[in-house]
């Protein structure tokens, strides 16, 4: 069956539909649901004819092996659903032509995987190709990811996508920690995973400058049509001088001097804290690194992460917030 560069547009758009058991669709309301996306991405609708050939072609054995209940009706007007209510294209193996699809971009994709920007398509492309099973091999699974399904918010992060995509400002319904529910006015500029968590950054306009936000605390997102203001920041330099996402407004980067033990060094040199992360050459045991970050709470929770494994040799400021942390969770176990 032939296809044209519209055509996985449109049998999403289907498979919307046909698993949508709370409405009727006829003809008439694909014809509408269709239409309406491709006229609102700058294309010609599509007519009755080429709908009757993308429901041909999803139901073929070329396809995705669809399955409708045949036997629907409404007012005598024929009503297109899945026969399963568990049956999505999301849940189904590619088909050959989506697979060769796939492949190809992948392909494409790996050229760029050794560009310092794309160093995400280093992981990115062994991924993809086990989840949707490109390569064969005899054990069940070669890499394991680390994920929290049960994370809230990850409903969010298409909604955003679209939102920076299109320059779109939004109101978030928002939920601090221990604090009353709040309405929140943004420019989205940015999302960022950190340490299995998202987090939003964009301009508030209450405090008319940059914030960011875990979307586990988002509640609500609701598209604006007023005026947006567009990001004046380089987000791919922006992380560079922290670790984490806090960035402190002002702040500069500042020289930090580490000394790890036998036991813990072999880490952190292999898996460095940082990008800035270099080795101290006047330690002659080899024991001691730097790196040149703005201090956040992050880096606290880093540093203190190694616990005795690691002393804080310089600067005075970094040294004397370690120790009043220590101390705080000594004084939690003096009666243990």
């Amino acid at each position: 069956m032939a296809t044209n560069k519209h055509a996985q547009i449109r049998y999403t758009i289907l498979d919307r539909c046909f698993s949508n058991f709370n409405r009727v669709y006829t003809y008439d309301d694909l014809l509408n649901e269709i239409n309406e996306v491709l006229i609102e991405i700058g294309t010609e609708g599509v007519q009755l004819r080429q709908l009757q050939y993308d429901i041909a072609y999803m139901k073929s054995d070329a396809g995705y092996r669809i399955e409708l209940d045949e036997d629907l009706k409404h007012y005598n007007k024929r009503v297109f659903r899945y026969k399963s209510k568990n049956f999505s294209l999301a849940s189904h193996p590619l088909n050959q032509y989506d697979s060769e699809q796939l492949e190809t971009t992948l392909a494409i994709l790996s050229r760029y995987k050794h560009r310092e920007e794309f160093s995400w398509i280093e992981e990115l492309i062994p991924r993809m190709e086990q989840a949707f099973d490109l390569v064969s091999s005899d054990d069940n699974c070669i890499v394991s990811y680390q994920e929290n399904f049960d994370l809230k918010g990850r409903e969010h992060i298409s909604v955003l996508f679209n939102l920076i995509l299109k320059q779109k400002q939004a109101k978030l319904e928002y939920e601090p920690y221990g604090k009353p529910i709040i309405e929140v006015i943004i420019c989205p500029y940015h999302l960022k995973q950190y340490n299995n968590r998202w987090f939003l950054f964009g301009f508030n306009e209450l405090y008319k400058s940059l914030s960011n936000y875990p979307l586990d605390r988002i509640l609500s997102i609701d598209e604006l049509s007023t005026s947006f203001k567009s990001s004046e920041t380089n987000w791919l330099d922006y992380f560079d001088d922290i670790i984490g996402v806090s960035k402190p407004e002002g702040a500069l980067p500042i020289n930090i001097t580490l000394k790890f033990t036998e036991n813990r060094i072999n880490y952190a040199l292999t898996k460095p804290l940082h990008r800035s992360q270099k080795k101290d050459k006047t330690d002659v045991s080899g024991k001691t690194i730097t790196i040149k970050v703005i201090p956040n709470p992050e880096l606290y929770q880093l540093l203190l992460s190694f616990g005795e494994d690691l002393e804080v040799i310089s600067p005075a400021e970094v040294r004397v917030e370690m120790r009043r942390k220590i101390t705080q969770m000594k004084e939690k176990y003096e009666h243990a």
